[in-house]
Parts: C-alpha cells; sequence; structure tokens
C-alpha cells in the first residue's frame, strides 16, 4: 500500500512525463493509483487548455510594473547614504561639542597651581553615603565592593 500524497505526487509525474519506469510500474499495481489517476484524469478533462497567448501591450505593461517595482527597491539604497552620513557627521559634530571643556585653559590652570581643591567636603560625604547604601544592599556586611 501505497500513501495518499506518495500517489499523488507520482501520478504528477507521470503526466509530464518525469516518472521512472520503475516507480511507474509500482503505481500502476496499486489499486489506490487507479482511482485516484481516474479522478485527475476527469479533472484535466474538465478543464479546457488555453491557447490564448496575453497581447503584447499586456506584456509590456507587465514588464513595465515589474522593472518599477524593481527599481523602488532600489531607489532607498542611494537615498538613503547621503543621509546616513549627514546623520554621522553631525552626531560627531555634537559629540566633539559636548565633549569639549567649557573653560579648559582656566580651569586646568587653576587645579596646576592648586587654587581649587578637587576633592571637597561634599564629594566625600556623597562617597561615603553611597559606600553605605552598598553595603545595604549586599546581604553580607563583610563583602566589600572595590570602587
Amino acid at each position: 500500500m501505497m500513501k495518499t500524497k506518495q500517489i499523488e505526487k507520482w501520478l504528477l509525474l507521470e503526466q509530464t512525463g518525469e516518472l521512472s519506469e520503475r516507480k511507474r510500474r509500482k503505481l500502476n499495481a496499486c489499486p489506490e493509483a487507479e482511482a485516484k489517476r481516474a479522478e485527475l484524469n476527469a479533472l484535466c478533462k474538465a478543464v479546457e487548455p488555453s491557447d490564448a497567448e496575453p497581447s503584447s501591450w499586456a506584456t509590456t505593461r507587465i514588464h513595465a510594473r515589474l522593472q518599477a517595482e524593481r527599481r523602488s527597491v532600489l531607489l532607498p539604497l542611494r537615498v538613503w547614504k547621503p543621509i546616513l552620513a549627514l546623520a554621522a557627521c553631525l552626531t560627531l559634530v555634537v559629540m566633539t561639542l559636548d565633549f569639549r571643556p567649557e573653560s579648559s585653559a582656566v580651569s586646568v590652570a587653576a587645579v596646576a597651581v592648586g587654587e581649587v581643591d578637587v576633592w571637597n567636603v561634599q564629594f566625600e560625604e556623597d562617597l561615603v553615603e553611597l559606600e553605605n547604601l552598598i553595603l545595604a544592599i549586599s546581604g553580607d556586611p563583610l563583602d566589600i565592593m572595590e570602587m
């Protein structure tokens, strides 16, 4: 016994002449294949073959539509390239301006001379508070995280 899907597949191959002789003999020996073959032949006779071909203007329009769809896919690639390049340049400019210190010469000179106390009391208090919060979050008070 053959499976129905296998019979249908082999019957379609038989119609196109692609079925091997060995498979054709096996198909002819199957009783289910005869019923499916009769059903397929009835369907083929019910559908009338058409010799009509599309007109030349229809093929031209179909070809033009396919070309237009192909162009619409390629067009955004050409359009997006300069836009992405401009966005990259703007990002670079903004990042450069953002990291530039406001008064670089004055603050560097003041720190170098020692006029500005970089480690002030408020900073130390914030650091101690942060350390206490980290210790409170951790379950083990002996488990100290390195900063």
